[in-house]
């Protein structure tokens, strides 16, 4: 290949087999998977929290390719408000047989010589 059709090559926007959609939903898919790893770095969301993740993930695209300043910030909040109401797996619950600190200091107050 030449120097003019490398060139020529350069300045076409897209790739053979790309063009705004396609592109468009490559963008989404990276920053979806960006939120997914930030947000929930286990897995564990549910469908409804997917659903919301990608529709912030929309809106922050929306948010940067927009030429208005208004869209941009109106996106950019409406995608926050989405990504507030994500839930966070729930947390491992604690083993019962594991003896609170309190407990321990009662039994130490006793006198009790197991709680050594």
């Amino acid at each position: 290949m030449g120097g003019l059709e490398k060139r020529l090559a350069n300045l076409r926007p897209y790739k053979p087999g790309q063009n705004r959609h396609t592109t468009r939903r490559e963008r989404i898919d990276a920053r979806l998977a960006e939120l997914a790893a930030e947000y929930f770095p286990n897995g564990g969301y549910s469908v409804m929290d997917a659903h919301r993740m990608k529709l912030a993930a929309m809106h922050y695209i929306v948010a940067e390719t927009a030429r208005d300043p208004t869209v941009s910030v109106r996106s950019t909040r409406t995608a926050e408000y989405l990504l507030a109401k994500l839930r966070p797996p729930p947390a491992p619950r604690l083993a019962p047989a594991l003896e609170t600190a309190r407990a321990m200091l009662d039994r130490l107050g006793k006198g009790d010589p197991t709680a050594v």
